[in-house]
């Protein structure tokens, strides 16, 4: 279609035994006077649909599938560079705590016992033993606060209130650095397909899946509409301090695409930079905790050894 084929052309060109079925659904609802539109977002994979029904109000069928497409792929990529950079530190840290829970409640107690058969005073390392306990339900508490926090989050309302709050009191934090750089990418994007501002914020206001870039996008139309300037109008409390910068410098620019590119450039980097910093922390943590585990119980086992020694 982006080659000026229409629709049923497309679909004569495209069908194969695979998609068949689905272009045959499509000729029967355009056949019996169906608008496109209305039915083809329920034809398309979750991650489509959920933009494309907000989009397709705004623009033509074909501008809007171009900004779903480039939209989810722009979003794919975010996620694939945080799950690279948190996947494995976090399991290892996972699997971490659950072998030091293990050994603590089921190897330390024989180990106890041996040092007790050579009569050897275990005080030591019965405390250890509880710094251990301590230290595993501690993480433990702290994970299921995080779960009872994140499911919190899964509820739209609440995305935007936690994420006022945040901005408010952490403004360089993640998820405002997050929310931050997915609500420019929208709006590149729509600026990318020669959209008017104005016209973009209208659109990036339509999707109500995505709440935290509804919200920004309201709360800047609701000030150009009072009135203000863009340049007074982006200076909300919302943003991520270095966008707003941005913003203010891109709309007089006439480079603002390159600019609003830069920032996003400068926010992956900065992304990653936090997260080796949260990977290389959690990396410590477990092997401080690997390593203590295998001192004590080499020096558990060679009790013995010593005792002989002595003898």
């Amino acid at each position: 279609m982006g080659n000026g084929f229409t629709i049923q052309e497309a679909m004569t060109l495209l069908r194969n035994r695979s998609n068949r079925e689905v272009f045959e659904t499509i000729e029967h609802k355009l056949a019996h006077g169906e608008e496109l539109p209305r039915f083809f977002p329920d034809l398309c994979p979750h991650s489509y649909r959920v933009y494309l029904s907000g989009f397709l109000r705004c623009l033509t069928f074909s501008d809007a599938l171009t900004l779903c497409m480039e939209v989810v792929n722009g979003e794919e990529e975010q996620k694939k560079a945080y799950r690279r950079g948190l996947f494995y530190p976090c399991m290892m840290f996972l699997l971490t705590i659950t072998g030091i829970i293990l050994f603590n409640e089921f190897c330390f107690p024989p180990l106890l016992s041996l040092m007790q058969g050579f009569h050897v005073q275990g005080n030591n390392y019965d405390m250890t033993r509880m710094f251990f306990r301590i230290f595993t339900f501690s993480i433990i508490g702290i994970l299921l606060v995080s779960g009872v926090i994140l499911f919190w989050f899964t509820r739209k309302k609440n995305q935007v209130r936690g994420y006022i709050l945040l901005s408010r009191y952490f403004p360089d934090s993640i998820y405002v650095q997050y929310e931050s750089a997915d609500f420019i990418r929208f709006f590149l994007q729509c600026i990318r397909m020669s959209v008017p501002t104005k016209e973009a914020i209208r659109i990036l206001k339509e999707i109500t899946q995505k709440p935290v870039i509804c919200f920004l996008a309201g709360t800047l139309e609701q000030s150009l509409l009072q009135g203000k300037p863009f340049e007074q109008a982006v200076s909300m409390p919302w943003l991520d301090p270095s966008l707003t910068r941005f913003l203010k410098i891109a709309f007089y620019s006439s480079q603002m695409e390159t600019m609003l590119e830069g920032y996003l450039q400068m926010a992956e980097e900065r992304s990653k930079r936090q997260c080796r910093r949260i990977t290389r922390t959690i990396q410590i943590i477990s092997y401080l905790s690997i390593g203590t585990v295998l001192i004590l119980v080499y020096q558990i086992l060679m009790l013995p050894m010593s005792i002989l020694g002595r003898m």
